[in-house]
This record gives structure tokens, sequence and C-alpha cells, in this order.
């Protein structure tokens, strides 16, 4: 089994970052999924080689947009979810992870946090935790041959003050 933390939309939070290390570091794997990913720049040498990003619209960078990655036999696509309109609806992530055989899709850009499985597929939404979020959140997740367990977690951030 392994475990990932996953965040989106940090949007300069440093101190929101700074409050979870303690769940970052116990990790598996960390991904951020896009609009200011380079707020994980001084974390890294914390993290090492656990660190995964990829390009939000408000990221500048030659970082790529989508990855997929296989872990514990399951295939976990991440993207911060600007190229398929997800703000709109699920349709367009929804075929490209049907194409490439997904069985979770982390996405950001919508700031609001989701866990819902469509048609076999997990998708998931860890919300955002730049300080204009009224509800800050991120999500645990668990990978193992049985499958993707999501847990969107708030109370970390309760009576924070970034």
């Amino acid at each position: 089994m392994k475990t990932i933390a996953v965040l989106s939309d940090t949007h300069g939070n440093v101190g929101a970052i700074e409050r979870i290390m303690p769940v970052l570091e116990g990790c598996d794997l960390v991904v951020h999924l896009g609009d200011c990913f380079t707020d994980m720049s001084a974390f890294r040498e914390r993290l090492k080689s656990k660190l995964i990003c990829v390009r939000g619209n408000c990221d500048f960078s030659t970082e790529e947009k989508v990855k997929t990655v296989d872990i514990e036999g399951k295939r976990l696509l991440f993207t911060h979810g600007d190229l398929f309109g997800v703000k709109g609806s699920l349709t367009r992530l929804s075929c490209f992870a049907e194409e490439k055989q997904a069985d979770a899709v982390f996405f950001g850009h919508t700031h609001e946090a989701m866990c819902e499985r469509v048609n076999g597929i997990l998708y998931v939404n860890p919300g955002a935790i730049s300080r204009m979020s009224a509800c800050k959140s991120f999500a645990f997740v668990t990978v193992s041959e049985r499958g993707v367990l999501c847990n969107i977690n708030t109370a970390i951030f309760q009576n924070m003050s970034v």
C-alpha cells in the first residue's frame, strides 16, 4: 500500500503547506496539481524525490500539464484540469481518463474539493489551500492492489490564520 498527499491551487500560501508538512513527509508521494506549484520549492529538499508537480493555468514553466503514474497496479492521472474545462463539466476529463485507462484522476482548478467514483473511475479534486479559500483542504489517498481510496482533509486547517 502507498500513501499520497494531493494538493492544488496553493496560490502562494506557503504557510498552509508548512502546516501540513508532517503529513506530506509521512507520505510515499506528494502531488501538487498546479497553480503555484513553485510554492513547493522551499520543501523540495525535505520531500526529496517523492514530489510530482503538474502545471496549472497560473504556472509559467515547462512542467507538463498532465502526468500518468502507475502505482500498485493502478493507473493514476494527474492534471490541473483547465485543459479539460472542469469548471463546466467533467465530460472531457472523463473521456480522456477512459482513453488512458485510468483508475483514478486527480485535478484542481475549481477550488472545490470532491471525491467521487463514476463508471469505475475515482475523480478527486483536493480543493485549494490559497489564502482566499474559505474551506482549505487537501486529499489523502491510499493506493493498493485492491483499489484507490480518498479522504478530503479540512480539519488540519481549522483555526488557521494563513
